[in-house]
C-alpha cells in the first residue's frame, strides 16, 4: 500500500504512462502511413535501382540488335531497296550500252590513189622521210623501203614492215637513217602519212632481235594495226659495233593509236 500522501501522484503517473503509450502508437502509425505514402510517390525505376543496389546483384547488359532479329518488315524493306538498286544499275548499264551503240563508228580513212608513204620519228630526229614500196635492195641505198608483201596503214590488221640502213650512204636519205633505232623506247611515237594527208600515229610497244632468215616477223598479227621497223646490228645484244658482219636484225614494233584524216 502506498504511503500516505502518495496516491494522487501514483494516479498521475498512470495517466502519464497511458498518454505516452498512446503517443508511441500514434507515432508508429504516422511512420507506417508515411512510408506507404512515400513508396507510392517514388517512381518504380528508382525503387528497382534502390533494390538492386541494396541486393548488390550484377546488372545484365542488353544484347545489341541484329538483322536476324529485326522485324520482317525491316528485312522486306532492305530487300526491296537492294532489288531497286540492282534494277537501277541494270537500267543504267543498258542505257550506257545503248548510248555507246548509238555512237557512230569513225569513218575509215579514204584509200589514197598511190602507195607513197612518209615517215616521221621525232625521237630520232627524222621528219617526212620518204618510204618506197619495194623489195629491191637498191631502194635501201637511197632511203627507207616497205616490203611489198606487208600491208599499208590504211588497211585493217596490217603490219607495215619498213627497213633502213644503220650507216647508209652519205648524200642520200639512207645515211645513218636508222643509226639510233636501238635508242627508241616504249611509248615513243612514230608517224606515217599518205598522199591524202592522212596521219597514222603509232606508239612503240616492243622490240625483237632475229636472224636474217626469220621472215615470220613480217607477217600481220590478228587484231593489231601495227608497223615494224628493221635495221641491222652486228650481233645479238651488240648495238654499237658498226659491222662488218651485221649478223642480226633489230626490230622495233609499234601499234597504231589514232588515224587523223586531212582537214
Amino acid at each position: 500500500m502506498p504511503p500516505v500522501g502518495t496516491k494522487p501522484n501514483y494516479r498521475k503517473f498512470r495517466r502519464r504512462r497511458r498518454g505516452a503509450g498512446f503517443a508511441l502508437v500514434a507515432s508508429l502509425a504516422v511512420v507506417v502511413f508515411g512510408t506507404l505514402l512515400f513508396a507510392r510517390m517514388v517512381p518504380a525505376d528508382l525503387q528497382l535501382s534502390a533494390l538492386r543496389g541494396a541486393q548488390k546483384s550484377p546488372v545484365e547488359r542488353a544484347e545489341p540488335p541484329s538483322l536476324a532479329g529485326a522485324p520482317e518488315a525491316v528485312a522486306e524493306r532492305r530487300s526491296r531497296t537492294a532489288e531497286t538498286a540492282s534494277a537501277e544499275q541494270k537500267q543504267n548499264a543498258e542505257e550506257g550500252t545503248t548510248r555507246l551503240d548509238d555512237q557512230p563508228e569513225p569513218a575509215a580513212p579514204p584509200v589514197p590513189s598511190t602507195n607513197d608513204l612518209w615517215m616521221s620519228i621525232p625521237a630520232l630526229g627524222l621528219y617526212d622521210n620518204y618510204v618506197a614500196n619495194s623489195n629491191d635492195p637498191a631502194a635501201l641505198d637511197v632511203g627507207a623501203a616497205k616490203t611489198v608483201e606487208s600491208g599499208f596503214p590504211w588497211q585493217d590488221n596490217a603490219n607495215t614492215y619498213i627497213a633502213a640502213h644503220r650507216l647508209g650512204y652519205p648524200g642520200t636519205a639512207s645515211y645513218r637513217q636508222f643509226y639510233n633505232l636501238p635508242l627508241l623506247q616504249l611509248g615513243d611515237v612514230i608517224y606515217l602519212g599518205d598522199v591524202n594527208g592522212t596521219t597514222y600515229t603509232y606508239e612503240v610497244t616492243g622490240f625483237k632481235e632475229i636472224t636474217p632468215d626469220e621472215t615470220w616477223v613480217t607477217a600481220p598479227q590478228s587484231g593489231r594495226d601495227m608497223i615494224s621497223l628493221q635495221t641491222c646490228i652486228e650481233n645479238f645484244g651488240d648495238y654499237w659495233t658498226m659491222g662488218p658482219n651485221w649478223y642480226v636484225r633489230y626490230i622495233v614494233q609499234a601499234d597504231r593509236v589514232s588515224v587523223d584524216p586531212a582537214a
